[in-house]
């Protein structure tokens, strides 16, 4: 092979990042952190490659499911999300990921706490923790560091050019969130929430499947039956979708337009009656996307929503 950095850039790499007092299983750390929910450790460079898994020193009870987002950065929703069960006494517990990370950058932190877990750390320098205080929105400094550990298979050198928040670099990566919910006979403007994800990536397509088939069809108050979708962007509402602007109609029953369709299915059994709005728009999140269901029938119907999205890998 020729050339400066032909061996360095073929050769594999096994690496193990870390910022800790090199802690060893059973001993009890400096600090506890007995709730560690939205709290993280940022690696700030040299992340780029094949994340073997994620190290955590903990200790906790059963039962005790905590669920760890990765992102590149505080503030961006997680790109993966994986599966902590802490052991009962102190020690590290590796936790499998297997998975290209192509960004510089790591921020690993607890997005869902388990109940009885304890994450250990200590007051040393460097500093390297963040904790939100508002669900993730937004990120403060924390003057500690979590004993957080990153395993890699694989390294690449060199970085990955960014453009704003995100790696340029856009692998799809089709993933679907589910929700089933009963919204209740409302007239005003509440709605509810049928399902959503907590990823960063673009939106392909929501679906609400309302079990009714009440036509909106002019009549007493309301004067009109009315279905509305609507989505949220990280928290922030994107777009609201009716079916009167789905059939540029107050009463068709059917129809679509450029944002998508409206149709209803009537059957002998009600049990198969159906209201159905698509809505495809390539809308980006950052860190959330909700899809949220809004009706006028006059009765609870159980709604069922699905929301695609190509998400960020």
């Amino acid at each position: 092979m020729g050339g400066q950095n032909s061996q360095d850039s073929t050769l594999e790499r096994r690496s193990l990042i870390w910022n800790d007092e090199d802690i060893v299983d059973g001993v009890v750390p400096d600090v506890e952190y007995d709730t560690p929910d939205h709290q993280g450790k940022f690696f700030t460079r040299g992340c780029r490659g094949m994340i073997e898994s994620i190290q955590v020193y903990c200790r906790g009870a059963v039962p005790n499911l905590t669920y760890l987002g990765l992102s590149p950065h505080p503030g961006l929703g997680p790109l993966n999300i994986v599966a902590l069960v802490a052991a009962v006494p102190w020690a590290w517990v590796d936790v499998p990921v297997e998975e290209m990370w192509n960004y510089d950058s790591l921020f690993v932190w607890v997005q869902t706490e388990g109940v009885n877990l304890w994450i250990g750390g200590c007051n040393g320098q460097p500093f390297d923790t963040h904790e939100s205080d508002d669900d993730g929105v937004t990120w403060s400094d924390v003057d500690n560091r979590l004993f957080i550990r990153v395993v890699y298979s694989g390294e690449t050198p060199g970085d990955v050019p960014v453009s704003g928040t995100v790696n340029v670099i856009e692998i799809p990566s089709v993933g679907a969130q589910v929700g089933m919910v009963t919204v209740g006979a409302v007239v005003t403007n509440v709605r509810t929430t049928i399902c959503g994800a907590d990823r960063a990536g673009t939106m392909v397509e929501a679906r609400l499947e309302f079990r009714t088939s009440a036509a909106p069809t002019i009549g007493t108050a309301p004067p009109a039956i009315m279905y509305e979708l609507v989505i949220l962007a990280d928290d922030q509402e994107s777009s609201v979708t009716t079916n009167r602007e789905l059939t540029q109609s107050y009463v068709a029953t059917s129809g679509r337009s450029g944002k998508g369709e409206f149709y209803q299915g009537s059957e002998a059994d009600p049990e198969y009656d159906r209201t159905v709005m698509l809505v495809r728009l390539p809308i980006k999140f950052r860190r959330r996307i909700t899809l949220q269901a809004r009706h006028t029938t006059g009765v609870n119907v159980t709604v069922e929503g699905m929301l695609s999205a190509n998400l960020i890998r």
